[in-house]
């Protein structure tokens, strides 16, 4: 976890525009955008899977997209390292599975990430969040 959030803060170092949608990932969640209570930030209790945001389909449909233009074979332009499929592999991996918050039910894991969620997204933010 610390190498994946070490490797997406090297390659947002190379462009800022990485940063925006570790943001967009990361608020996407109902849970903890500006429609939650500021009380329930992170708390998972309270989230409606019935409501129908799934957080895989938002990520596909939104943030890939743009993440393909900024990163790997897709990227036009320099600084190299960022035209790697490293690159894109170590970015993909850092959106999608730290900064992205699955609390639907359709994208839940079976294993304990969702019951030690807090545990794992507090040594992954990158420095440059708040």
């Amino acid at each position: 976890m610390d190498e994946a959030r070490r490797a997406f803060a090297r390659y947002a170092s190379l462009d800022p525009r990485l940063e925006k949608l570790w943001h967009e990932c990361y608020w996407a969640s109902p849970t903890r955008g500006p429609e939650a209570n500021a009380d329930d930030v992170g708390d998972d209790s309270n989230h409606d899977p019935a409501a129908g945001w799934c957080a895989e389909d938002y990520f596909f449909r939104e943030v890939k997209p743009k993440m393909v233009a900024l990163v790997g074979w897709n990227r036009s332009a320099d600084p190299p390292e960022l035209r790697t499929s490293t690159a894109y592999e170590a970015v993909y991996m850092a959106l999608f599975q730290f900064a992205l918050s699955r609390t639907c039910a359709c994208c839940a894991e079976p294993d304990d990430r969702q019951a030690n969620q807090s545990e794992i997204y507090e040594g992954c933010i990158p420095p440059f969040l708040p």
